[in-house]
């Protein structure tokens, strides 16, 4: 019940994740940024564990060959999904084959969509050319506008093969030269990925200040005085 995309913008140095699903507070459970180097989900019957202990080992010099040996320990595995995205391009998808229909990936040039229980393929087809196809727009706003492209694609299903709705969502991005990501959660709403894009547009003003005060906070105005003067 679940669609992610995951992308990065080599030139700027940033890589996300942005997430939707049925399920509550998501970002607590699926998303992972390592380093700002990758990103990673484990979701559909999710362990978090799973998804932790990629992030703790995903440094070593052969990732693929450390995930690989973190699922096989796994006994649910044909039920979990897993993604992970490097900064420098590796790619890696394991879609279990108890996970619900329609499941699956997509690899693109600088993206993944995967996802379960959902609508049809259309769903990860669309998202990941929205990402592909705009690259003119910072990448929040891509990783955004991908999720919003799976959910007019039909989005997810319920156990009655029914459209369900999102009650939750997440984005993150990480930056190469920034001491910590943008990291936003939707825990619960009717409309999580409108939120979502409404709680980017305000944070993303914030950023640098919250980073500069986390540098050097001497030099840093009060948070209330920043606001006044941006808007």
């Amino acid at each position: 019940m679940t669609f992610t995309i995951m992308g990065f913008d080599k030139k700027k140095s940033r890589i996300g994740i942005a997430i939707a699903t049925y399920s509550l507070a998501v970002g607590s459970t699926c998303p992972q940024l390592v380093k700002n180097r990758y990103a990673i989900t484990s979701q559909a019957s999710t362990n978090p564990l799973i998804g932790e202990k990629i992030a703790k080992e995903i440094k070593k010099k052969d990732p693929r060959s450390t995930i690989n040996k973190i699922l096989n320990k796994d006994k649910f595995l044909e039920y979990r999904q897993i993604a992970v995205l490097s900064l420098s391009g590796d790619k890696y998808t394991h879609t279990g084959s108890k996970t619900k229909d329609f499941k699956g990936s997509i690899i693109s040039k600088n993206s993944i969509a995967i996802g379960n229980f959902l609508h049809n393929e259309k769903v990860l087809i669309n998202m990941m050319e929205s990402f592909e196809e705009n690259p003119e727009y910072e990448l929040g706003e891509r990783l955004i506008k991908s999720l919003t492209a799976g959910k007019k694609a039909g989005g997810q299903l319920g156990s009655d093969g029914q459209h369900l709705p999102e009650r939750s969502a997440c984005l993150m991005i990480g930056s190469k030269d920034e001491i910590f990501p943008i990291n936003i959660r939707i825990d619960f709403s009717e409309k999580p990925i409108e939120d979502l894009s409404k709680a980017f547009e305000e944070y993303k003003k914030m950023h640098d200040y919250y980073l500069a005060r986390a540098g050097d906070p001497s030099k840093i105005p009060s948070q209330d005085d920043w606001v006044k003067k941006i808007k």
